[in-house]
């Protein structure tokens, strides 16, 4: 019954989306990562401004013992916007009245009604996708002048990291939706183990469960990544995610049976932020191969599913020597937000 039910889903994904696929076809695609952002400010004075934003904008991760930030930020004037165009995120910073290059190609691609909205008050915030190509993202910040737009920046540069973090993720799975997924992997994962997950097309099932341990691994090369999903049956998965022990055991189990790893305590960190749009209980850090000379970086978020009386492992897993990691767990990240334990839905 499950399996019929994936099917159907499945089918209407395809329907759904199937118009918004065909018109992808043969658009120019924004090129690079989407940890890229190219700030554009509309005249010199603003210069200052957009470089305090980029750095209130920006954090920096530390993936083992590296640290990256989050984004790679390129800031340009007026008039070097064209090279905007090609980012997969922009950030366009305006003062009321613009009549320069920024004002000029901002009334191309934004609604005259929101741009009245912005210029009619004390400045604001507007989001476009798509504006010179697919998957795409343009925020534009405006005030009255360039102290209130500064004001708003600062404001609101959270809520923009967040909006851009967002937005990327769903870019990431309607990319993977278009160039194709597994579905015959995904309808055996929720045919034998009850669970959905929208896994893109090049990644294989590398192992399941074995040594009393109920879990999968899902792994692609170039560089080598994955996503290994573990869960134990509890009377009370709830109270679980608090037992932050019982979570690391949980994880150290699955690292040794199936990874032949182990952890770096002392890399070791949880979040309550959980898994974006699922909750739960993260955990980051390092871990180093038991059969090999390596190791790498891990998220790792734990579930709680009270209706079937588990709690579930997600972890992701990168090993990409000399290599920016961020990019890859931010897509990493956008499968996993897939995750869902009830009927899959389009």
């Amino acid at each position: 019954m499950k399996r019929f039910i994936l099917i159907l889903a499945f089918a209407g994904l395809a329907s759904a989306l199937g118009c918004g696929m065909n018109a992808e076809r043969g658009i120019l695609m924004a090129a690079g990562s989407y940890g890229d952002i190219a700030v554009v400010y509309g005249d010199g004075n603003l210069e200052p401004v957009a470089r305090r934003f980029a750095e209130e904008l920006n954090q920096e991760l530390t993936f083992v013992i590296a640290t990256e930030t989050r984004f790679k930020i390129d800031i340009f004037p007026a008039d070097k916007l064209d090279l905007a165009k090609g980012y997969k995120n922009a950030v366009f910073l305006a003062v009321k009245g613009d009549h320069g290059p920024v004002g000029r190609a901002l009334r191309k691609v934004i609604s005259r009604e929101a741009l009245d909205k912005l210029a009619a008050g004390a400045g604001g915030l507007v989001q476009r996708r798509d504006p010179w190509a697919t998957y795409q993202l343009l925020v534009v910040a405006m005030g009255p002048d360039r102290n209130t737009l500064g004001s708003i920046l600062h404001r609101n540069a959270a809520r923009i990291r967040t909006m851009i973090e967002k937005d990327a993720r769903t870019r990431i799975l309607r990319h993977n939706r278009y160039a194709g997924l597994a579905t015959e992997l995904m309808n055996a994962l929720w045919d034998q183990y009850g669970f959905y997950l929208e896994v893109p097309a090049n990644f294989r099932l590398t192992q399941q469960g074995h040594d009393g341990l109920h879990g999968v691994e899902l792994m692609r090369t170039g560089p080598s990544r994955g996503i290994t999903i573990t869960w134990r049956e509890t009377p009370d998965p709830e109270a679980r995610l608090q037992d932050r022990d019982w979570l690391l055991d949980m994880r150290r189990e699955m690292g040794d049976k199936l990874h032949h790893e182990e952890l770096a305590s002392g890399s070791l960190a949880w979040d309550e932020a959980g898994l974006p749009g699922k909750g739960g209980v993260k955990l980051i850090g390092a871990w180093a191969g038991q059969k090999f000379q390596g190791g790498g970086p891990f998220w790792c978020y734990f579930l709680a599913d009270p209706a079937s009386g588990r709690v579930y492992c997600i972890d992701l897993l990168v090993y990409a020597p000399g290599m920016d990691k961020m990019p890859l767990f931010r897509r990493l990240e956008a499968v996993a937000t897939t995750f869902s334990t009830t009927r899959p839905q389009p």
